[in-house]
């Protein structure tokens, strides 16, 4: 248990840092709604409305430029987990991330809002 409380404490230190951007939010409500099961790429981009490549672009310089960040625990790898299926990259929360998300009574209201809602509501960001 030790490498779950490390990564959710991780988490919680890199989402509070910086404000969440409307993509990351809404890369996060995504990963929610999926649950446990794996979702596309492709399915990803039609649900956030963004490139998934720029939201985990960014997602990862926040995560790697966060005190404390280092191997294992570095890179989107803190948050979800990814594999290839019929040529398609696919995506999973990890079970610390939905802990954390619990966590922020702000941050599960965000998650109910529509993405258009999410991406103006949020457009400066949404701090924790």
């Amino acid at each position: 248990m030790e490498g779950s409380e490390k990564r959710t404490r991780l988490i919680t230190t890199v989402i509070t840092r910086i404000p969440l951007s409307p993509g990351q939010v809404s890369l996060f409500k995504a990963l929610v709604e999926a649950d446990d099961r794996w979702i596309s790429i492709s399915e990803l981009e039609y649900r956030i409305h963004e490139s998934v490549g720029g939201v985990l672009g960014a997602l990862g310089n926040r995560i790697n430029q966060t005190k404390g960040i280092s191997p294992p625990f570095d890179g989107t790898g803190l948050v979800m987990t990814w594999e290839t299926f019929h040529g398609e990259w696919h995506y999973r929360i990890r079970p610390e991330l939905n802990e954390v998300i619990n966590r922020f009574p702000v941050l599960q209201n965000a998650m109910e809002l529509p993405v258009d809602e999410i991406h103006k509501k949020y457009a400066g960001g949404l701090q924790l």
